[in-house]
């Protein structure tokens, strides 16, 4: 019976955010390790595709239990909990007589001092198994591929989802592939191609947005039998680190790859000036809401996308609906902020309070507001999110209060968490359609949830670790040239980019 290790670090980086991602984050989500790693989480996300392994394989299989520690976006990991998490996940690894191993990671993960952490577990585990274990890596859409991850691991297989609702599938496509490795004892050819640009959000999403054709025909390639995985990986823009840029990575059997690169690569580029959104200054948010009939009008607060790894404690557009008169539901909005959810709690429900909210976490780019309202509820925020973000994946967002101040209610968080799905405001007794205007702390992915009872979708950027105008961040990290850092006119320009070496 073929031994398989299974294990998953999962935290997507804003390597701008100033609020370091530390142990605690990650036990809010679920730490497990051995056993546990499949006996609890093996029906959530990529673990659940992984459980199919054996249904592909057409055998039993034994899990060996490496480490499950998920948790939601943020800053970057300290460097002690990197090497925490890397000790947990390579040590029953070794000398553990393994025929494979599945590693569910994002791909644009960074320490305070590592800036390819993905790459550095991929590499601590192939040196603990050996040249011979197979090793199949899963990864968000938004990961930045580099030379050590995709030469360390046989296949990378990533989401074709954007908003990303194929966690189990894209798992289950991972699994598909150790087994052919498995079955046959061979190793694909892995082709992978830097493409020098930064891009946000904007007119991306993968069934509908400007590159969906490219996209269909990267699917329609995988299906093939000789291909292992395609995946056209789109970068965290929020990731300040060298060699950031779009790849396009291919695992398959034949002499050259489905997809020709340098072509896949120049439609890519060509998208690189695409934009189809109008981005709302905050105090022009709510006059636009109030010009579209019914509600919710759900805004998209960019700036501060949580599910981007922005603090979500940004004060910009909670200024504007504390300022402004919204009948006809008022506004919903929430902030993370642990300081004030104390206050609120020592209060108590139905007592009046005057509190700061917001501008700690994110001290940078806002300020603290003074804001009075009334304690209407408290207790602590937990659901289950399926959707984009996830599958099935326990979200505990810590203590919670809603305050009613004006016409804003507004919903406190001790921990940060998804800010793209309604859920959250649910799990607190809040029902988004009653209002007027919702805020949704998610640049995309927020439509998939909210688009079939919005009236309305709007956008907003203010100053944050999100922004999406990405030419005010301020870049130091990245490798030069690169777009919209610099200026280009042709890929060419890219020396740094183009087909990357993979060495072991």
């Amino acid at each position: 019976m073929p031994r398989i290790a299974v294990g998953q670090i999962l935290q997507e980086t804003n390597s701008i955010n100033p609020v370091p991602t530390v142990r605690e984050d990650f036990s809010m989500y679920g730490i497990a390790t051995g056993v546990e790693v499949m006996a609890r989480y093996g029906d959530v996300g990529e673990l659940a595709g992984f459980a199919r392994l054996p249904e592909v394989l057409g055998a039993g299989v034994e899990w060996l239990g490496l480490v499950r520690a998920v948790t939601w976006s943020g800053g970057p990991m300290t460097d002690v909990l990197l090497a925490e998490l890397t000790a947990e996940l390579v040590s029953p690894a070794v000398d553990a007589g393994l025929d494979g191993v599945l590693l569910s990671l994002h791909g644009s993960q960074c320490s305070t001092s590592c800036p390819d952490a993905a790459g550095h577990l991929i590499a601590a585990m192939r040196y603990a198994v050996g040249p011979d274990v197979p090793i199949v890596v899963t990864l968000d859409l938004h990961a930045n591929i580099t030379g050590q991850m995709a030469a360390n691991a046989d296949v990378l297989v990533g989401y074709h989802t954007h908003p990303h609702t194929d966690h189990v599938q894209t798992g289950a496509r991972a699994a598909a592939a150790l087994a052919w490795m498995l079955k046959t004892g061979r190793r694909p050819e892995v082709s992978a191609y830097k493409v020098p640009m930064i891009a946000n959000d904007d007119g991306r999403a993968t069934g509908t947005g400007v590159l969906s054709d490219l996209w269909r025909r990267i699917v329609a390639a995988e299906a093939a039998d000789d291909v292992l995985s395609i995946g056209l990986y789109q970068v965290q823009p929020w990731l300040d680190v060298p060699n950031v840029g779009w790849t396009l990575y291919q695992a398959c059997c034949g002499d050259e790859p489905p997809l020709e690169p340098v072509a896949a690569a120049a439609e890519c580029w060509a998208t690189r000036l695409h934009a189809e959104r109008e981005y709302l200054r905050p105090e022009q948010v709510v006059p636009a809401a109030m010009a579209i009939p019914g509600g919710p009008v759900v805004v998209s607060e960019s700036h501060d996308a949580t599910n981007s790894g922005a603090p979500g404690d940004s004060t910009h557009l909670l200024a504007a609906l504390l300022d402004a008169d919204i009948p006809d539901g008022g506004a919903l909005t929430f902030c993370v902020d642990p300081a004030a959810v104390a206050a609120s709690v020592r209060a108590g429900i139905g007592r009046r309070v005057t509190i700061n909210v917001g501008g700690k976490r994110d001290d940078v780019y806002c300020a603290p507001l003074r804001v009075q309202g009334v304690v209407d509820r408290l207790g602590p925020l937990e659901y289950v999110l399926s959707g984009h973000g996830g599958d099935n994946l326990r979200v505990s967002m810590g203590d919670a209060a809603v305050i009613r101040s004006r016409d804003v209610t507004l919903l406190l968080t001790e921990h940060t968490g998804p800010g793209s799905s309604p859920l959250m405001y649910r799990a607190m007794g809040l029902e988004p359609a009653q209002f007027k205007i919702v805020v949704a702390k998610s640049p995309e992915g927020f439509r998939k949830d909210y688009e079939p009872f919005a009236a309305g979708i709007l956008y907003c950027t203010a100053p944050g670790c999100s922004n999406p105008t990405l030419t005010e961040l301020g870049y130091t990290n990245v490798t030069r040239p690169v777009y919209p850092v610099d200026e280009m006119e042709d890929i060419s320009e890219a020396s740094w980019a183009g087909p990357m070496e993979l060495k072991r």
